[in-house]
């Protein structure tokens, strides 16, 4: 084994073992399945998590560097897979709500991905994500809001995207309802971790180096509240590969999904 490569081992092996260094060092880390709701509140309440400066400014980093290789034309499969359920719509120049924008990064996917064909706007409830997506799109529409009381009158949004954002919010059913009720047409929920074989479990994890809480869903359960709330699953894909095996002991995926509201249609393609 060349010297540089045992150097580069060992250095994984000693951050992976040190809980101050894989915290800072690595995007998500120490998993830990929570008691229940009750517990994930609690520990939402009492953590900055998603609302610290620090931790903006690293998932942005990390964010950035995905920007550039979809520019250089090698998207992950997550920002494609985003594009293509929002194409898959057949809507021309739609209005389009983010729901958990973080630094509004998705706004550069669609403007890549699409060519601009959409008319972005971003909520988030964390100020520290919203300044910075202020900062990097000056041009485009962000504001702080909660995902379970949107600022907006119904039908105000052809589209409401979810970009990854449902498994960190502990009141998702009060969120899907909200989604449901500003979305005209469409509603995506976008890298959804999600059991086959399981009930949904809340967890934590320390993500960019701060502690949050995390939900992966009975998809059963997810389908059936999605379907009480009004809508109706059109289209699915496997999205970027999620397993927390190694803390819940049953395996996972995430998937996205496009869902119509209130009777809407697909237009063929």
């Amino acid at each position: 084994m060349k010297l540089p490569t045992l150097i580069r081992k060992i250095g994984k092996r000693v951050v992976s073992a040190t809980p101050v260094l894989r915290r800072a060092m690595l995007p998500s880390t120490d998993y830990r399945v929570l008691a229940g709701i009750a517990e994930a509140r609690s520990l939402l309440a009492s953590s900055g998590g998603w609302l610290s400066e620090r931790t903006a400014k690293r998932q942005d980093s990390a964010y950035q560097n995905l920007i550039a290789a979809m520019k250089r034309g090698e998207p992950r499969i997550d920002l494609k897979i985003a594009a293509e359920a929002v194409s898959t719509t057949g809507l021309a120049n739609p209005r389009l709500l983010e729901v958990g924008c973080g630094s509004g990064y998705y706004s550069a996917v669609f403007d890549a991905l699409l060519q601009g064909a959409v008319r972005y706007s971003g909520v988030d409830y964390s100020q520290a994500m919203i300044a910075r997506a202020r900062l990097a799109f000056p041009g485009t529409s962000f504001e702080v809001a909660d995902a379970t009381r949107l600022p907006y009158a119904a039908d105000a949004f052809d589209i409401v995207f979810n970009g990854v954002s449902l498994m960190h919010i502990v009141e998702y059913e009060a969120a899907i309802h909200e989604a449901v009720r500003v979305a005209a047409r469409f509603c995506v929920f976008h890298s959804v971790p999600v059991f086959h074989d399981h009930s949904t479990l809340f967890l934590t994890k320390y993500a960019y180096g701060a502690p949050v809480v995390e939900i992966v869903y009975d998809k059963r359960e997810l389908m059936s509240l999605c379907a009480k709330a009004g809508l109706r699953l059109e289209r699915q894909w496997a999205s970027i590969p999620y397993d927390v095996y190694a803390a819940t002991g049953h395996r996972s995926t995430s998937e996205t999904y496009l869902f119509t509201v209130r009777g809407t249609t697909v237009s063929a393609s």
